[in-house]
């Protein structure tokens, strides 16, 4: 595996770690002392269903574990395979719809399932299941354009699912570019928030709800070539209003994000205070000092990886798959994809402090990989989703299990 620099720090520290990663000359002297790399990981292969993998969107979170099993969206619905051992991968309903996301709610009562029928542009775009899987009830009331309205009766798609980490029957569901659909019965229901009647236009951002105040994030470029990062106030007793919106990072201060579109949001377990934000060629840290995250001066960024071009050892990745392995957020495992052609494994691992960023290889051969998203299972454990393409170019995905 290769060892690349983490992107932080003074300009002498992150230049002498870009010396001792790629062999360049820098001006600030000696390298300093960088950590052993970390150990080599162990990867079994879990498989894949016989299905294409869903078209690229947003964050492609399409793998939950439900208790024993897995359970991975596809192109063609939802299929199950047992986490351990080597049982095959068996249909578990949906067939024939495109899946964009699979969640769990809070209390893993219920497996929200999102996606649309592209048979019928009127069908459900949600449904949801109360037997781990095995069965899926579609939503009664889910968003659709509405009478009179030119769109009036096409059901709109989802892009992703974000459960409320509090209450399990409030799930959260971003549509096209800042649009935010709510559930408060476990995915019977979905009402698009503070009254839109539709989606608005754009790519779809990334949904994030705070564990430690009631407040839900939202990762974008919005307008086309504007990223910024930004938070709704949650009212827990109207959860359908999202209010005093602002930004946090990024847009209007085009210097600190650019045009790098968010495609992931994650929490470590251990810092309320802090998020790992997967972006175009990068991933990002970014810490608040105000627990209510609504003053933007008292909130810190630094890049944990960042690419400025496209070339073997730091490709530039859209970053979309974060796993943090320690419960301050700083050793985390995460990949992507990069836009066109995967000519190398877009996975990455930091150092258990956080100041230097591996490149992994993986043990098994590869054509056009692309990360679509990592599962933490424990520190030394985590599930990873990877598509690829065969000789007839089509796009599957598999599991791997990562331990040591």
């Amino acid at each position: 595996m290769m060892r690349i620099p983490r992107i932080g720090g003074t300009a002498a520290r992150s230049c002498a770690l870009l010396a001792a990663a790629l062999g360049a000359a820098c001006e600030s002297g000696s390298d300093p002392d960088l950590p052993p790399a970390p150990r080599t990981w162990e990867w079994t292969e879990l498989g894949g269903p016989d299905a294409a993998t869903p078209e690229l969107v947003a964050n492609h979170e399409t793998l939950v574990v439900a208790g024993s099993d897995l359970l991975l969206g596809t192109a063609d619905g939802v299929w199950r395979r047992p986490l351990g051992g080597d049982g095959p991968w068996e249909r578990s309903g949906l067939e024939q719809r495109t899946i964009h996301a699979l969640a769990k709610t809070a209390d893993g009562g219920r497996i929200v399932a999102a996606g649309f029928d592209p048979r019928d542009e009127s069908a459900p775009t949600v449904w949801y299941s109360t037997s781990g899987g095995i069965d899926w009830v579609p939503a009664s009331t889910w968003p659709r354009g509405a009478p009179g309205q030119p769109d009036a009766g096409r059901s709109f798609r989802f892009a992703t699912l974000e459960p409320d980490p509090h209450d399990p029957y409030v799930v959260y569901g971003g549509l096209d570019a800042d649009s935010i659909a709510v559930t408060v019965d476990g995915g019977a229901t979905w009402l698009l928030a503070n009254g839109a009647l539709s989606p608005s236009f754009g790519y779809p951002c990334v949904p994030h709800r705070l564990r430690a105040a009631p407040v839900l994030l939202q990762g974008c470029e919005l307008p086309l070539d504007f990223a910024w990062v930004g938070a709704y106030d949650v009212d827990e007793d109207d959860r359908f209003s999202l209010s005093d919106f602002r930004y946090l990072r990024g847009y209007p201060h085009a210097e600190e994000l650019g045009n790098r579109r968010i495609n992931a949001i994650a929490s470590p377990s251990g810092r309320d205070d802090r998020l790992l934000v997967g972006v175009e060629g990068a991933l990002l840290e970014i810490t608040s000092m105000d627990p209510s995250w609504r003053d933007r001066t008292r909130i810190e960024a630094s890049w944990v990886y960042r690419s400025t071009g496209d070339s073997a050892s730091m490709p530039y990745t859209y970053v979309r798959a974060i796993a943090p392995l320690s419960a301050d957020g700083r050793h985390v495992l995460f990949g992507g994809t990069v836009n066109g052609t995967n000519e190398v494994l877009s996975l990455f691992e930091t150092s258990t402090d956080g100041t230097a960023v591996w490149r992994l290889s993986a043990p098994v051969s590869l054509t056009d990989p692309r990360v679509e998203q990592a599962v933490r299972l424990g520190s030394d454990d985590v599930l990873l989703v990877i598509s690829d393409v065969d000789a007839a170019s089509r796009r599957s995905s598999r599991v791997y299990r990562l331990r040591r």
